[in-house]
């Protein structure tokens, strides 16, 4: 099978030291907040930075993200993404992340909900938008877009920007593990997700002696 390789440039995701930033950036900015108000969106932007960051879902996947395919409903840190080809992918997140979503669910999510939703019922969508309806994907873009504006990420910010975080922190982390880094974006083709691997420095002469058992 051939699959035409597409370029990745610098720009287009966070290194290391930017995640950290954009991640302090936004504890700040709940801990900064005066009213309920302000606590509950800092406290929703912090939840949807970190889940896209740590799991690389695409938009449209974590728009759909049911309350049912989280921690919540599986009683495992991953999610459940319905694929556009008809599929179920495991994505495998953080503690923490599902930690974030058993407090928003609890107590920021019912601040949000229309009278016609069930607070208890876990086949809604988990993201709700501030009218209390499920996010679109136009909707998340722009609130994505704000929150890294506002961090000083404005001129390369999106919701993409943050799945290539996540390929490039991926593959960097799990010291290269290229097999776990497909299935979790739900790339067809490793072709696709070997890219990444061009921006982590590697010392090639350490690697051919762990390869010598040395």
């Amino acid at each position: 099978m051939n699959a035409a390789k597409w370029v990745l440039s610098r720009e287009m995701f966070l290194d290391e030291e930017e995640v950290a930033l954009l991640r302090k950036h936004l504890v700040h900015e709940r801990e900064r907040a005066i009213t309920q108000s302000q606590e509950r969106e800092a406290m929703t932007n912090e939840l949807l930075v970190n889940s896209l960051i740590f799991s690389g879902l695409r938009n449209s996947e974590f728009c759909r993200l049911r309350l049912s395919e989280t921690v919540l409903g599986t009683g495992e840190s991953s999610f459940r993404v319905r694929e556009r080809r008809g599929g179920i992918r495991t994505v495998f997140v953080p503690d923490f992340v599902s930690e974030m979503i058993r407090h928003y669910a609890m107590a920021f999510r019912s601040w949000r909900i229309s009278q016609e939703i069930d607070p208890d019922d876990l086949s809604c969508e988990l993201l709700l938008n501030s009218r209390g309806r499920p996010y679109e994907r136009t909707g998340l873009y722009r609130r994505i877009v704000k929150i890294l504006t506002a961090a000083g990420f404005g001129d390369r910010a999106s919701v993409q920007f943050l799945r290539h975080t996540y390929g490039f922190l991926g593959y960097q982390r799990s010291g290269g593990n290229l097999l776990f880094l497909q299935k979790q974006m739900g790339h067809v083709h490793p072709m696709v997700t070997s890219v990444y691997a061009e921006f982590v420095d590697e010392d090639y002469g350490q690697l051919a002696n762990v390869v010598g058992g040395q």
